[in-house]
Parts: structure tokens; sequence; C-alpha cells
């Protein structure tokens, strides 16, 4: 089972993850892509979602994330290419706060783009093909980041398609950057994890119950 289809409570990972973005009142559409055969499935975990006054657009995603999300953006420009900013997010994210989102929209309209991210602490090593430790890597300007990216939408759309053939991207900041687009840093939330593994997923478990 895809961890988003997941439920905390009576709430799949999913609808948790898109529900914060309800509480930003500019929001105009959502779009949610969906694995191949997936889509009843993914329908059936919002039904209850009440989206009043918004436009939900479901999308097949492709062989890889940057491919989701480019077929998202562009599935976004056919409905609604008047759209100033587009917020991209990880559907693996459920304890995301509307407020997090709402700074990156302001930083956003400011430089183009934005990134929550949060400062590295731990020491960081790089190691060698055997796994061994070979060297230290200075964390003074490192950072982790996360989702929601924000991007002017114009920009992304074409920082997707333009993207580096045999690149694999991993994040659209990369590939917003590559494009020569600006983002910059808005101080993440330690709580806005993703789903990665096991003990993630427990941990998510323990909070949904403690909010019921």
């Amino acid at each position: 089972i895809k961890k988003e289809y997941v439920l905390l409570g009576d709430e799949s990972i999913l609808m948790r993850a898109i529900r914060p973005f309800l509480d930003v009142d500019v929001l105009k559409c959502v779009v949610i892509t969906y694995k191949t055969g997936d889509l009843e499935v993914v329908q059936n975990l919002l039904s209850n979602f009440d989206f009043s006054g918004l436009d939900i657009l479901y999308v097949e995603g492709g062989a890889t994330r940057q491919e989701s999300v480019k077929n998202a953006l562009e599935a976004l420009y056919l409905q609604h290419p008047e759209v100033e900013y587009v917020a991209i997010h990880d559907g693996a994210r459920p304890f995301l706060k509307p407020s997090l989102v709402k700074k990156c929209l302001e930083k956003a309209s400011l430089v183009g783009g934005a990134c929550p991210a949060l400062w590295v602490t731990d020491t960081v090593f790089k190691v060698d093909s055997d796994l061994n430790l070979e060297q230290t890597i200075a964390r003074d300007n490192l950072c982790t980041v996360q989702t929601p990216q924000v991007f002017k939408f114009p920009d992304i759309l074409m920082a997707h398609r333009n993207a580096k053939p045999g690149v694999l991207y991993t994040d659209d900041c990369q590939v917003y950057i590559d494009n020569g687009g600006k983002v910059a840093f808005v101080e993440g939330q330690h709580s806005n994890r993703k789903i990665t593994y096991q003990s993630d997923l427990d941990e998510a478990f323990e909070r949904a119950c403690e909010e019921e």
C-alpha cells in the first residue's frame, strides 16, 4: 500500500497533506497526481473532503517524480493559465501547518521561488564505496529542504519543460535553479516530516491519536 493511502485516525495521509492548503485564501485549484490504475482509490480517499469553490484536477503521474510534477503543471496550465504561483507538496507530509504555506508564498512573491528548510545540526561525513567515513563536510551553509516549495507558475512550468534529459531530479528547486530561477530559504518546521521509515509512520499514528 502506498504510504499516502494509510489512514491516520479517520483520514488518509494524503488527505492530511492537502488540508492545510484549504486555509490559504488565495487557493484556486488543487492538482493531485496518482499512480496508473489508482484514480478510483485516490478519489475515494478524498470523497469526504469539502472542496467547495475549488477546482480539483486528478492527473496521472509519470515514471519519475519530475515527470509527475510536469504532468500536473501542464494540466494546471490547460485549465488555469492565469494562475500566478504554484505550491508543490509531498503527499507523504501529513503535518504541514498553513502558516508555513503562507510564509513560502510571501517569500516566493519577492524572489520567484521559496522552499522551507532546516539547518543541518549534525556532523556530516562523506563515505566511500565501502561505507567507510572518508571526509567531514562543513555544515555551516548546509540545510535540508522540505515542501511545499512555491514558485511563480509560468517559470516553474518552463523549468520543467526545459529540464535536462537524463538528470534524475528529486526536487523541484533543483529543476527551477537549473533553469535560472532563484529560490529563497524559509525556516521549516520539524513537525513537517516526510513519512519515509516505519518509525515515521509509528510516530504519525501516535500524533494522530493525540489529536483525537
